[in-house]
């Protein structure tokens, strides 16, 4: 791709170059929506001796544990709208509802969710679009394998029209700016402006949580960065309804889909010429049960619900994606960050130096593949049906697949070098059995009875000072090794939790 960072750079500067052809062969339309929201995902890797002092800062700063049993959560964090908490409970297999809904915030084993109520007016300043949006509340989840994650909801003016949203959607998500129109994005808050948008995130809305990133994992380049995952762009969540009377393409699907508002010099683009691939596109990626009048859209950075439905099944549709299907795209999302993280640990160690270190990740395998790695998630045929193209766009059966090989192959090596330490072993007792046997399995002195002065050794003979050596030696080396063992047995069992949770 030479000087374009990534493929939306390119997408964005090829859709610039071929300009009113492009537009002739391919309708974008502009209409206005009724009304649009949108959630921003960001994940980290925290400190494990520090997650629970986080938990504790973030109920002292007005953050509120996730409660499903405590209704008046229900109506408090969504902008309006109400997050049924039983349909919630119900939605889910028995299975994933400790996952995603421990009982309390001192469950380290579920997605702990930390929320603060915020509804504050913010402004979007760029150069295409200035708008005012709402900041209505924003979550924090504590999960196991030390994953952190962020929710942002925000909600835009209501008549915004539809390329607004997308570049909205597409520029407040890129946490720091690279290309040099993003350079000129600005946020306001309060009496405050932000250049970044992680600026704005983590000095406006979050209390100071650099001391709480793991800063092994973190790359320098970009805040609170996973190594193996591509962050310095939120994940995207949008709910937009459009008027009755306005059509929707499998056009406007794909750029909903692709993020695609306006390019480098302000005009609305799509980012594929070619219909068939949009064709192609439109069958892996859209969910079309409801045709003609709702639509969800998947890729690898947005999820999507579009819609021209009314009254109270607007409201419910709008509310499913504050709380169902959420929750069913935040653990898959979950799923991928966790698969992605045992590959790439697997990749930093040595199978046969850092033996407790494979050890340990044999034991993190283990327990994700048992634990929370489910293929069914949700007891609704809709779910299902749904929540499969989330699946296949984010990869996990792929990458789960790499784990298992990964899992097999450490169970492998570890056989072989545990039967090396074993040899190892056998060839050290046989030494001091056969030199016991040789002397009859008797290495006693009749001197040792008592007491002995040091000067009675200068007139030992061979044999007691072979007796002395093996015996000495055997009790120094047997303590050795039970130490060793004890220690190590102590030492894994504490760190495999410390690893998980």
């Amino acid at each position: 791709m030479g000087k374009y960072k990534n493929q939306d750079e390119l997408n964005l500067c090829y859709s610039s170059l071929i300009g009113g052809i492009y537009f002739m062969d391919v309708k974008v339309k502009n209409d206005p929506t009724k009304r649009t929201f949108q959630q921003f995902i960001f994940p980290f890797t925290l400190e494990g001796k520090m997650i629970e002092k986080f938990v504790g800062k973030l109920l002292e700063d007005n953050f509120v544990f996730l409660n499903l049993k405590d209704m008046e959560q229900q109506n408090q964090f969504y902008g309006g709208h109400k997050v049924s908490h039983r349909k919630l409970e119900k939605y889910f297999m028995p299975y994933i509802e400790p996952i995603l809904f421990p009982g309390n915030a001192k469950q380290k084993e579920g997605l702990r969710r930390f929320t603060k109520k915020l509804d504050i007016d913010c402004t979007f300043e760029s150069p295409y679009l200035n708008t005012p949006f709402i900041i209505n509340s924003i979550d924090i989840f504590i999960c196991p394998f030390h994953i952190g994650m962020m929710n942002l909801r925000v909600t835009l003016p209501e008549g915004l029209s539809h390329n607004d949203v997308l570049y909205f959607g597409d520029t407040f998500r890129i946490l720091e700016p690279i290309a040099d129109d993003e350079e000129k994005t600005k946020v306001g808050c309060r009496e405050n402006q932000y250049e970044q948008v992680k600026d704005f995130i983590f000095n406006e809305l979050l209390p100071p949580i650099e001391e709480y990133i793991d800063e092994e994992q973190a790359d320098p380049t970009y805040f609170g960065s996973l190594p193996f995952f591509i962050d310095e762009r939120m994940y995207v969540i949008s709910y937009t309804a459009f008027p009755e009377n306005r059509d929707i393409s499998k056009n406007d699907l794909f750029r909903i889909s692709e993020l695609n508002g306006y390019d480098n010099d302000g005009e609305p683009y799509i980012g594929a010429l070619n219909p068939d691939y949009i064709e192609k596109y439109y069958q892996e990626r859209v969910y079309d049960r409801w045709g003609k009048e709702t639509y969800y859209v998947t890729s690898m950075y947005h999820f999507a619900c579009v819609t021209k439905a009314t009254g109270k099944l607007e409201q419910e549709l709008a509310s499913e994606m504050y709380g169902q299907h959420f929750y069913t795209l935040l653990l898959f999302f979950y799923y991928k960050i966790v698969l992605l993280k045992l590959a790439h640990e697997h990749s930093q160690i040595d199978v046969e130096k850092d033996q407790s270190d494979t050890e340990q990740l044999i034991f993190m395998i283990t327990q994700f593949s048992a634990k929370y790695l489910f293929t069914e998630v949700n007891s609704t045929a809709i779910g299902k049906e749904l929540f499969k193209k989330t699946d296949e766009t984010f990869r996990i059966a792929p990458l789960y697949k790499e784990v298992k090989e990964t899992l097999s192959y450490l169970y492998q090596n570890q056989d072989k070098l545990a039967g090396k330490r074993s040899n190892y072993l056998l060839q050290i007792l046989t030494i001091y059995t056969v030199v016991s046997g040789i002397f009859g399995m008797n290495l006693y002195i009749e001197d040792w009875k008592g007491k002995l002065p040091w000067k009675e050794y200068m007139d030992y003979t061979l044999y007691e000072w072979v007796a002395v050596i093996v015996t000495t030696s055997g009790l120094i080396i047997s303590g050795i090794l039970g130490f060793i063992f004890l220690k190590k047995w102590l030492q894994e069992k504490k760190s495999r939790k410390k690893r998980m949770l």
